[in-house]
């Protein structure tokens, strides 16, 4: 059985080390912070299609969205989390390696063959990195007051 505990901001590990209050995380981030840079509400539907038809994006009610900088240093972790929506995630510095809930891998990188972007689901999921990396991470999640874009998972039997 899987367990899962929401986090009310963009990553437990910022707001464990802020000190203003204590979380009990499934799986908690190693050597990892995520900074807020900004935190905002779409408010109605939106429908694009461009590039005739090869790039789409739809919702079909209210979100938030946030822009994060994730800093990974090394051997780090993010801790097994998932998204209430879709993250787009650009890695700007060194390679992440993306673990699913089977204990798949994918790494990721500037060069490497899976390229430097990679988007993260509802899918329990959790990213490490062994020499240290800097990311930037475009959330778009189903609104919530308060606003909810990670939630932390129980690692999954595979791992």
């Amino acid at each position: 059985m899987q367990t899962s505990t929401r986090v009310k901001c963009v990553c437990g590990a910022a707001l464990a080390a802020t000190g203003i209050a204590t979380v009990a995380l499934a799986s908690p981030p190693i050597n990892f912070t995520g900074e807020g840079l900004v935190a905002a509400d779409r408010v109605g539907a939106v429908d694009i299609n461009a590039l005739g038809g090869a790039l789409k994006f739809q919702t079909t009610q209210d979100v938030d969205t946030s822009i994060t900088k994730l800093v990974f240093g090394a051997n780090s972790s993010s801790g097994w989390h998932h998204h209430p929506g879709m993250v787009l995630v650009q890695i700007a510095e060194g390679q992440l390696t993306v673990t699913n809930g089977s204990c798949v891998r994918k790494v990721y990188g500037v060069g490497k063959a899976n390229g430097s972007v990679f988007v993260e689901d509802e899918s329990i999921h959790r990213v490490t990195s062994a020499a240290g990396a800097v990311a930037y991470a475009t959330a778009i999640v189903r609104d919530a007051n308060p606003k909810v874009f990670r939630i932390e998972d129980s690692k999954p039997a595979c791992a």
